[in-house]
């Protein structure tokens, strides 16, 4: 991940170029009886850079257990639109399929305000 990050920057790609390393769900904060742990959509993880987004922060947080969520909830609909604006593309758009069903570009979920500007 370093390496790509250096090398966008170093190409002058990254401010054009929006990052996103996660996985589609956390994992529980207990260990389990086989010894591994269950998937945890409470609590997850998300590096996300480049892109015009800002950087070098945390956003949100879990108690110390990793449990509960503590600070500034963000859904997954959140990080959806967030990286959607991101690109350019109007979160408030809605087209129509053939059929004549109107279709959301996003639907639910506001771009996360600290990381856009």
């Amino acid at each position: 991940m370093s390496a790509l990050v250096a090398d966008l920057a170093q190409r002058r790609l990254l401010d054009s170029t929006l990052i996103v390393w996660m996985g589609e769900f956390g994992r529980t904060p207990q260990i389990n009886q086989n010894a591994g742990r269950d998937h945890w959509p409470r609590g997850w993880s998300v590096a996300i850079g480049g892109g015009g987004i800002k950087g070098g922060q945390t956003v949100g947080a879990t108690d110390k257990d990793g449990v509960d969520i503590t600070d500034r909830p963000v859904g997954v609909m959140d990080l959806i639109a967030t990286m959607t604006k991101t690109m350019g593309i109007n979160i408030e758009t809605q087209y129509t399929t053939p059929r004549g069903r109107p279709m959301k570009v996003i639907d639910g979920g506001q771009p996360i305000r600290e990381l856009i500007g």
